[in-house]
């Protein structure tokens, strides 16, 4: 019978599990709308597809901004840090790919709606998530109840993510 322990990189225990599970489970809070500022984002393959004869980007991608919610605790949940990302999708992204990635989006793309709508059609052009950051938001949170599959996800395996920025708090 095998160990399992829950771990976060690059936290590896020294115990002799013979398996260990990484990463993090996403937080899971009531549906709503909180404050909520930006912590960091990342660029991410997942969805993304290999572009021949042309390592240095993929087409698509995601792009996950990472929310801190209810960070003057004014909705009681606490002290705890909660992190909840928003995704967006990507037309490229570019390497090296992770935190503060670089990436393209199409104008017309939520992402690209997003930065037009707070900052204008000339100064989204080239603006990235960081512009976002140091910035108090009341954001609309929702539950994911189904897989990328379209599987309804048990209630064990359900989380929250960021729906939608509804304006500056």
């Amino acid at each position: 019978m095998s160990n399992l322990n829950l771990v976060t990189p690059p936290n590896r225990p020294d115990t002799d599990t013979e398996v260990v599970l990484e990463g993090i489970d996403y937080p899971f809070i009531e549906p709503g709308q909180y404050e909520a500022y930006l912590v960091s984002y990342e660029t991410s393959t997942r969805f993304a597809k290999k572009v021949p004869g042309d390592n240095t980007y993929m087409e698509r991608g995601k792009i996950y901004m990472h929310f801190r919610i209810d960070p003057l605790n004014n909705a009681g949940l606490g002290a705890q840090e909660i992190i909840i990302f928003m995704p967006f999708n990507a037309k490229t992204i570019i390497r090296p790919f992770g935190r503060n990635g670089k990436f393209t989006a199409v104008r017309r793309s939520n992402y690209g709606k997003l930065m037009r709508r707070f900052f204008g059609t000339e100064e989204s052009t080239g603006a990235t998530p960081n512009a976002l950051k140091d910035k108090l938001f009341i954001v609309s949170v929702r539950t994911v109840e189904k897989d990328e599959k379209q599987r309804r996800l048990s209630k064990e395996e359900r989380y929250s993510v960021i729906d939608k920025i509804v304006d500056y708090a």
